[in-house]
């Protein structure tokens, strides 16, 4: 299946402090509540709105003065395979240069083969292996398209 074009009517913009962040989605995404709770408050939310619906959000957080990592990205099922994280991506790497970070980390599971894919061709590059990461540090088993996450993908880009 062939990526699309995103809609034009899609919006990015910074979540506002004042405004709750689309927790279906992050949690589609980090299904780890606690650890959500714990590194949401310290990051940048974006989201991607069609008309007035929330169909994207990526939380962007800084990881010391160079770093700073892509915590959450997902995409609203019916919108995926649109360009809406591509566009996400971008947007995370331009706010993330002129915040003066030269340097974007993003991890994912070595079962969410499509974000990986995704990632790679955004210009990170695979870098470490954290084995049994979410073994380890996920109180349930995760299974995407029948394949048990275990271990993760840790990629860099450089800014």
């Amino acid at each position: 299946m062939t990526e699309t074009k995103p809609p034009a009517e899609i919006r990015i913009s910074s979540l506002p402090d004042a405004v709750s962040p689309p927790m279906d989605l992050i949690l589609m995404a980090d299904p780890n509540p606690e650890q959500v709770a714990e590194y949401l408050p310290h990051c940048l939310i974006l989201v991607a709105n069609h008309l007035d619906l929330t169909v994207g959000v990526l939380a962007l957080s800084p990881e010391g003065k160079t770093k700073a990592e892509i915590k959450v990205l997902a995409v609203t099922p019916g919108y995926r395979r649109k360009g809406i994280g591509r566009l996400l991506l971008q947007e995370a790497s331009e706010r993330a240069r002129r915040l003066g970070f030269t340097e974007l980390q993003v991890c994912t599971g070595n079962s969410s083969i499509k974000p990986f894919q995704l990632y790679q061709q955004a210009g990170f590059e695979l870098i470490d292996v954290r084995w049994n990461y979410f073994t380890h540090h996920y109180p349930q088993p995760i299974i995407e398209e029948g394949i048990v996450c275990k271990h993760q993908l840790v990629l860099n880009k450089s800014l």
